[in-house]
This record gives structure tokens, C-alpha cells and sequence, in this order.
């Protein structure tokens, strides 16, 4: 078992080095939220102080006007009694505020928020030191830990004109709104990076579920090579008794003693030969392109006389159909394509044009215009649809129909034939009406002849 345990611990830890999304994945789970939450406490906590600073700051103004007011009035008793009550009013949060005026050692209160106190000696020991502190002219403001939470303590000397302390003014205020606030503020954080978390979390899913994607694509990527090697192997492996094949039907071809059934036999085993090796040829092609292997040795060449060679190798299938198959050279002009890659282009585009003609013509063209030498095939045939148009240069995609079902094809040719065209600088269309005919036109730039 512990065997299993540090194989499975192995297999896991080639797994996640083999996919480095899983580790950026488990980074986002902790640092994201912790971020959120640790620059929340930060902004929190640079709010709270200069919260409380603004209140400090407050009291520290309340502290200097009044005290200014009660220099002129420390015998007037009823009229501080007033005044304190008036900033308590405006103030909620002051618990305590009270005038003392200093007689010997003690201080007696001369006005307070609490009037059973006011006439009496404040007798605590605490704020009686602050009270001496206080009378040095410096002004105390300093926080408390009382049971219903923080407070801030002022003590301040009132002066006269003459520079004497004439009395005391303290303070006791209660910091519990601000609390609150922010404990309210905190609570909304929270809340809110819950929501951030989630949606974190859904999004982690998400990019979870993409990395399956990405394994899943990386061995589809690794199934499909393997599929475009074995099929090259094989269609190359296939050549060679292919090759044999033929050479043997081209012995028997010239053999005197066979019949004229017999001859006919080996002209369809050559036929069905040479299809299969067409066959081959598209199915390598297709690799090659697909792999971006499908070389090119591109020339300026003159192309009339390939296209007249192409045309005469296919005049025996036309007539066997039946068909008049010509070409028309109308201009001259210098192209730069691969001349063995053209003559291909062109088997497939005449080849499918005899085909797919019933009855009639094909006929071939060249001729220049706007700077392109276009050659156009054009039959007399079934015709094209203009929906079957639109998927006419897709692989593997055939016209279906009453008139095709006879027709064997793989749907590779106008698919290879369009990527060949495409990788040597060309363009091919179509032109095409049903049951009208169809015209397939190639084109390439002319080269002038300082290029």
C-alpha cells in the first residue's frame, strides 16, 4: 500500500509538472483571496486612524474655543453650566465634560454634564494627576479602556490674561461610534470578498475545467500525429506493391496471347491502379499540407505549353466520353509558381471538369487581365449550386446528387487543389449555374520581365 501511495504521489507530481496551469491555478486560490483580505485590513485600518485623528483634531479646536470662553466667565457658574450643556447637544458622543477650578491642592467642580457633582472636590486620583500634568500648559489627550469600550480623555488649563491657570477643562469621549462604523465597514469587506472569493471560485472552475481542455487537446494534438504518420507510412508502405501491380498489367498489356476480354480485364486492373495511386497522392498531400511539409520550387515560366500538355494527356478519357475537350491560348505573360504543383492543379480542375460533363464540352483558356493571367475551365456539365458553391473547396466535400451518385471521388482534390493555389501566391474561383455548366478560373500575377 505505502508502494501505491508513493507511486500515485509521483504519477501526481509528473502530472502537475507536465501541466503548469494546475500550479498557477492553486496560486490563484490562496494569493488572490489572501491579497483581498490583507489589503482590506490595511485600508481599514489607514481609514480607522485618520478617522480618529479627525476626531482628536475636534476635540482639540471644541477644547480651544471653549476654554478661551471660560477664562472671561470661571465665576459664573450658571452660564459655563450653559454652555457645556449647548456642546453636549451638538456632541453625542461626549459622556463627560467638566470645569474645575483649583482651590489649594484640590479641584472643585464648577460645572458639569452630571449637576449632582457640580460644588464638589473631584477626589480620583487619576484624573487629578492628569489635572496637575495639565497645568503646565500642555494639553492631554490620551485613550482608555473603559467597560462599555474606547474613550478618549482631554484635560486642558484654561488661562487667563496674565498667563495664570485659572482652571481645568476635561473631557471624556466615548469612541464607540467609530467602532461601530467600522465594525459595519469591516462586516461590508467581508461580505464583499465573499463575493470576490465566489466569483473567484467559479472562475477557478472554469480555468480547472480549461486545463482538462488542454490536456484533452494535447493528446487529440499527440492522436492526430500519430494518425498523419501512420497514414503517410502507409500510403508509402501501399506504393510499393502498387508499383508492382502495375508493371506486372503493363507486361500482360503487351503479351500476344491474351484475348481481347483478357486485354480489357488488365486495362481496368491498370485503371483501378492508377486511381489508387492518384488516391495515395491525395491522402499524402493532404498530410504534407496539413504538416506544412508540401514542398515548392517556384520559377517564372511561361505556362501555355503545360496547360497543352495536360490537356492532350486527358483527351483520351474525353472522347471516350464523348466530350470535345480544348484549350485556347488567347495571351502570353511570365507567372512564378512550381511546375510539377500547376500541372497537378490542373489534372484535378480538367479531370473534374471531363467528370462531371455528361455531354458536350470542356473547354480550357488563358488569357491576361488587370495584371493576373487567369486560366479558366469552363464545362458544359451539371453545374453547381450556389450553396454547394460555398463548400465546394472543403475537404472531403462532394456534390451529392442524382446526377453524381455514380461518380466515385473523395472530395480531396478541389481541397488540395485550393491549398496548392493558395501556397504559391495564386487565387481560384468558381463560376457556376445549375445545370448550366460550371467555370473554375485560376489566377497568378504576372511577372514582368525586369522582375
Amino acid at each position: 500500500m505505502k508502494k501505491f501511495s508513493v507511486e500515485h504521489i509521483r504519477k501526481r507530481i509528473s502530472f502537475i509538472g507536465r501541466n503548469p496551469q494546475i500550479i498557477y491555478t492553486i496560486f490563484l486560490i490562496i494569493i488572490i483571496p489572501v491579497s483581498f483580505l490583507l489589503s482590506g485590513q490595511k485600508f481599514l485600518k489607514v481609514a480607522m486612524d485618520n478617522q480618529e485623528r479627525l476626531e482628536q483634531d475636534r476635540i482639540g479646536l471644541m477644547q480651544d474655543v471653549f476654554v478661551g470662553f471660560a477664562a472671561l466667565f470661571m465665576d459664573d457658574s450658571p452660564l459655563l453650566q450653559e454652555q457645556i450643556e449647548g456642546i453636549k447637544e451638538q456632541n453625542k458622543t461626549i459622556v463627560d465634560l467638566k470645569v474645575l477650578k483649583k482651590i489649594g491642592s484640590e479641584y472643585q467642580i464648577i460645572a458639569s454634564l452630571d449637576t449632582q457633582e457640580i460644588g464638589k472636590i473631584d477626589d480620583d486620583s487619576r484624573r487629578n494627576f492628569n489635572y496637575n500634568m495639565a497645568l503646565s500648559g500642555d494639553s492631554l489627550i490620551f485613550p482608555t479602556k473603559e467597560y462599555d469600550g474606547r474613550h478618549w480623555h482631554a484635560v486642558r488649563s484654561i488661562v487667563d490674561d496674565s498667563s495664570n491657570t485659572v482652571g481645568i477643562m476635561y473631557t471624556d469621549i466615548s469612541l464607540e461610534h467609530i467602532d461601530e462604523l467600522f465594525k459595519e465597514k469591516i462586516k461590508s469587506a467581508y461580505y464583499f470578498l465573499m463575493i470576490i472569493v465566489a466569483a473567484i471560485g467559479v472562475l477557478l472552475i472554469r480555468q480547472a475545467k480549461v486545463i482538462d481542455y488542454a490536456v484533452l487537446y494535447k493528446r487529440l494534438k499527440e492522436v492526430d500525429q500519430m494518425k498523419d504518420d501512420f497514414i503517410s507510412m502507409a500510403a508509402h508502405e501501399l506504393r510499393t506493391p502498387l508499383t508492382i501491380i502495375r508493371g506486372y498489367t503493363e507486361m500482360l498489356g503487351d503479351s500476344k496471347r491474351l484475348t481481347e476480354s483478357d486485354r480489357q480485364m488488365t486495362r481496368n486492373i491498370e485503371q483501378s491502379a492508377t486511381n489508387l495511386n492518384k488516391l495515395i497522392g491525395d491522402i499524402l498531400d493532404v498530410s504534407r499540407l496539413q504538416q506544412g511539409r508540401l514542398s515548392f520550387d517556384l520559377k517564372n515560366i511561361q505556362p501555355g505549353s503545360y496547360i497543352q500538355e495536360v490537356v492532350e494527356s486527358l483527351q483520351y478519357t474525353a472522347k471516350e466520353k464523348g466530350l470535345q475537350l480544348t484549350y485556347q491560348k488567347k495571351d502570353a505573360a511570365t507567372i512564378k509558381v512550381d511546375v510539377d504543383r500547376l500541372k497537378q492543379v490542373l489534372i484535378n480542375i480538367i479531370g473534374n471538369a471531363v467528370k462531371y460533363t455528361p455531354t458536350g464540352s470542356v473547354t480550357v483558356s488563358s488569357y491576361v487581365e488587370k495584371g493576373l493571367l487567369s486560366m479558366r475551365v469552363s464545362d458544359t456539365g451539371i453545374g453547381i449550386s450556389a450553396e454547394e458553391q460555398q463548400k465546394l473547396f472543403s475537404r472531403f466535400y462532394r456534390v451529392r446528387s442524382q446526377e453524381t451518385e455514380d461518380i466515385r471521388g473523395t472530395g480531396l482534390g478541389l481541397w488540395i487543389t485550393k491549398k496548392i493555389v493558395t501556397q504559391m501566391n495564386g487565387t481560384i474561383s468558381v463560376e457556376s449555374i445549375k445545370g448550366k455548366g460550371t467555370d473554375l478560373i485560376i489566377s497568378f500575377r504576372v511577372i514582368k520581365t525586369e522582375e
